[in-house]
């Protein structure tokens, strides 16, 4: 990288490179079928700014000369009305050596957790393992260096039910920066199985409005979906959020406070530096229902005249840096769980199965993993197909309790055609009402 480093350092404007050395590993079992898969790779990601136009080009870390003069010659086609940092430096950083590949017998994992997703009403079953290690490289024109590494650990589990012409699913996940832990998995599997059974002997649910409480996953899918996606510098530069212009404005009950933390110890999304070098910094997006902050890079940030906040991200050396999310979540509130679910009567709606966000105009639609019937605080029937449709607005300001509790669950969120690692969550909330059906 030396060399790269002072290649760059030469040019007359501003460019970058991007080493990223990735080992993967994927364990896979379908009703009991074993897959297994392993898949090292290495390239370099070269950019160029000039005249504000972007050129990109990637390939083999030896290619690095003709990359950049690709590069440069697609940056120079034509003066384009982009706006970046003109020196972004920072020094050299360097981050913690990582380990090897996790030492647990995964395909023993793997079997076991499809022997724990068997019960009731049951017919397929699907588990998946996936291990990464990755180390990256990065230096640019203006003296900036960083080296980090790391390991990511994740696991997707899900089975199919049918029974009496009814048919569901249960799925669950499981995931870590940290390495293995065998018990929190095959935990996982088993609620897997358990969603689906219960599901299974569910009741069809009603249609209309009612008060209801998000536990802390569809929480977190509020906030990552509706909010988080909104609050990404790039969707406000392109005019594409319905948070755009509302800097400073109350959007959500005083009770609603969310944060995005790509410093957040144990977050499945965390991360020191992002794609662009820079340091991946908190970001308070919503503090007592008043919108406070974007998510940048340096592109978006240069846009809006604010300061980039390290949240460009790349899913790997042939794609272009990104604005996206890391940690996303609620703050905790002051309630007990207890006290959010007193309602005299409503719904309580657990996880998230599919949906869609326009993150435009604001409107979205979940579908819910599991939803019970609450009356008088108390929980009765199963209810299952529960979806809820609104506006982000509306349903934010229509929080009126959040709880002392928090929970945050791991994911991969797709943007652009790259997927990153995510993780959201956040209390038991409350809203007044919410649209079922």
């Amino acid at each position: 990288m030396d060399s790269v480093a002072a290649e760059l350092g030469r040019r007359g404007f501003f460019c970058d490179a991007r080493i990223v050395r990735r080992d993967r590993r994927w364990v896979s079992s379908r009703d009991g079928d074993i897959e297994v898969q392993r898949s090292p790779d290495e390239g370099i990601a070269v950019r160029a700014f000039i005249s504000g136009s972007w050129g990109f080009a990637s390939g083999r870390p030896e290619e690095f000369g003709e990359l950049l003069g690709r590069a440069e010659k697609l940056a120079r086609i034509g003066e384009g009305s982009a706006k970046y940092p003109e020196r972004e430096g920072g020094g050299e950083w360097k981050g913690e050596e990582a380990g090897g590949l996790g030492g647990s017998d995964l395909v023993a994992l793997c079997k076991e957790c499809g022997k724990r997703m068997e019960g009731e009403g049951i017919r397929n079953r699907q588990v998946s393992f996936t291990e990464i290690r990755h180390e990256k490289e990065y230096a640019n024109s203006a003296g900036g260096r960083f080296w980090d590494s790391g390991l990511l650990f994740y696991a997707s589990m899900g089975c199919v039910g049918r029974m009496g012409g009814v048919t569901q699913e249960g799925r669950d996940r499981w995931g870590s920066l940290q390495g293995w832990d065998e018990g929190a998995v095959l935990g996982r599997a088993g609620e897997a199985a358990r969603k689906c059974t219960e599901n299974l002997k569910a009741e069809a649910a009603p249609r209309g409005e009612f008060a209801a409480v998000f536990d802390n996953e569809l929480a977190g899918v509020f906030v990552h979906e509706a909010v988080g996606h909104a609050c990404e510098g790039d969707a406000i530069v392109d005019g594409t959020s319905i948070l755009k212009g509302k800097m400073g404005e109350k959007i959500g009950s005083g009770l609603v406070s969310i944060v995005d933390n790509p410093a957040l110890e144990g977050g499945f999304g965390s991360y020191a530096r992002d794609s662009e070098g820079s340091e991946g910094k908190e970001v308070r997006l919503i503090e007592n229902g008043v919108l406070r902050g974007y998510l940048h890079s340096g592109q978006s940030a240069a846009e809006l005249g604010e300061e980039r906040n390290g949240h460009a991200r790349a899913e790997d050396y042939a794609s272009m840096p990104i604005v996206r999310m890391s940690n996303t979540y609620m703050e905790r509130g002051e309630s007990k769980v207890e006290e959010v679910l007193d309602v005299r009567n409503g719904l309580y709606l657990k996880g998230m199965s599919g949906g869609s966000v326009d993150t435009f105009t604001g409107q979205f639609m979940f579908r819910c993993e599991q939803a019970f019937e609450i009356g008088n605080g108390e929980l009765g029937k199963a209810l299952r197909d529960v979806s809820i449709t609104g506006s982000v607005l509306d349903t934010m300001g229509k929080v009126e309790m959040v709880g002392k509790d928090f929970q945050l669950g791991p994911g991969f969120c797709g943007k652009g055609g790259q997927m990153a690692n995510v993780s959201d969550g956040g209390p038991h909330i409350r809203v007044s009402s919410a649209r079922v059906g």
